[in-house]
């Protein structure tokens, strides 16, 4: 196809050419006024041309197009093929975006996009039944003011994203847990899950646990009673024998703080001990725990107190009294003879802090995210030889959660470790 440009140019050196030969055979005044009367024609189809593409503009059609004369022939070509291709174009758009839909619309996760203000710009079919919005109806509209619910309402305000919150409806779906996505410049990415059966199954299991460790609590406490009964004095037992019943005795004990354990785990996982506001005196709580770590430590190792007597905090008294207990038991536990372990409570950064420092066998570092798992053990021999039942940091961890802070751990290899609980603020108890 020609350069219109250059089209134009040979057509007006064309006019120029035929008045001078015009001027030649008439006059100089005829080829002038030959040439304007040229170029008003030629202005007029020109006009006409364009006038034609604004009308079919307004309400263009492929069908439609204008077939053009001379370079409007070639302009209209252009304009026909552009049409068709973006035509085509719009069309595997709006299909890749009917594809998407259908393929959101079958995920079984709720899936919403929010512009910077939290207002609902798209969301597939699930995330209607679990927030209870009205496709069209709810469009542009903030998704806090259609879902009501303070925590989600919070969590949208924080701007904190980095964990999932937990959150129940009543809607059609019960327990969902939510999570926010931010991505582009402004928007965010909403996700919601339906956690209903796995809070069900989770419930089961704890009630299994809570139910097969009371049931056995009885026969073990028999048990026990028989052996203390049997490995009396006045029997006059062998040494094989009276053994055997220390062995049986220690290993009865050992099952003993394994269900406690257990149930103390059960229970706080289920909340069951709902009064978490009580007015703590760190002070008696310490001395409390000295006695109990006096105990357990048969002047074994250099036990130091560091203590802020004034920082008294809001909580579960016999939880806290727990998780603490269980920190310095695992430092007496993993810390050779003679080494030295630090424990201390503090305000640090404005927090409430208890920070147990030993100098023991320290834990592999890709051991640490492990270890608060449930029945885990860094070295199974140590650990039973010690006597730990393989809950204590699960259930410190548990205590926790409940309690609205969180357990950090440090440690590095034959260097020891260093286990914080790091509460909220808003748990001190400020002095009047």
């Amino acid at each position: 196809m020609q350069d219109i440009r250059l089209r134009t140019f040979v057509f007006i050196a064309l006019i120029l050419l035929l008045s001078l030969i015009v001027s030649k055979l008439f006059s100089f005044d005829t080829a002038i006024i030959f040439f304007v009367i040229t170029l008003i024609f030629y202005l007029i189809s020109h006009i006409f041309w364009i006038n034609e593409l604004s009308k079919w503009l307004d309400k263009p059609k492929a069908t439609q197009i204008p077939d053009g004369k001379g370079i409007w022939q070639d302009i209209f070509s252009k304009i026909y093929k552009n049409y068709r291709f973006d035509t085509k174009s719009k069309k595997d758009l709006t299909t890749a975006m009917e594809q998407f839909v259908q393929a959101a619309d079958a995920l079984l996760d709720g899936v919403v996009s929010l512009n910077e203000s939290n207002e609902i710009i798209w969301c597939n079919k699930r995330a209607q039944l679990m927030f209870g919005i009205h496709a069209r109806k709810d469009l542009n509209k903030p998704i806090q003011h259609i879902f009501r619910n303070s925590e989600f309402k919070k969590y949208l305000d924080d701007e904190n994203y980095e964990s999932p919150l937990q959150v129940d409806t009543e809607n059609y779906i019960n327990h969902i847990e939510v999570k926010v996505i931010p991505f582009g410049r402004y928007q965010k990415l909403l996700t919601a899950r339906d956690i209903s059966s796995m809070l069900k199954n989770e419930l089961v299991r704890k009630e299994f646990v809570s139910n097969f460790t009371h049931e056995l609590k009885t026969p073990l406490t028999v048990i026990s009673g028989f052996i203390e009964t049997l490995d009396q004095p006045k029997n006059n037992l062998s040494e094989d024998t009276k053994k055997i019943f220390t062995l049986m005795s220690d290993q009865a004990n050992r099952m003993k703080d394994l269900i406690n354990d257990l149930l103390l785990l059960s229970n706080i996982e289920a909340s069951l001990n709902k009064n978490r506001s009580e007015k703590i005196s760190v002070k008696r709580l310490f001395e409390n725990i000295k006695i109990t770590s006096t105990k357990l430590n048969k002047k074994k190792h250099k036990i130091k107190f560091d203590i802020d007597k004034e920082l008294n905090i809001y909580g579960s008294k016999n939880e806290i009294q727990s998780a603490f207990t269980n920190l310095i038991s695992n430092a007496i536990r993993y810390t050779p003879e003679k080494g030295n372990i630090l424990i201390t409570w503090h305000l640090i950064n404005n927090l409430p802090i208890m920070e147990v420092t030993d100098s023991g066998v320290g834990i592999p570092k890709n051991k640490i995210n492990r270890i608060t798992e449930r029945f885990y053990r860094v070295d199974d021999d140590r650990s039973r030889s010690t006597g730990g039942t393989g809950l204590g940091l699960s259930i410190v961890k548990n205590i926790m959660l409940q309690h609205q802070g969180q357990l950090e751990i440090s440690s590095e290899l034959n260097n020891g470790s260093t286990f914080k609980l790091v509460f909220p603020k808003d748990r001190i108890i400020k002095s009047t």
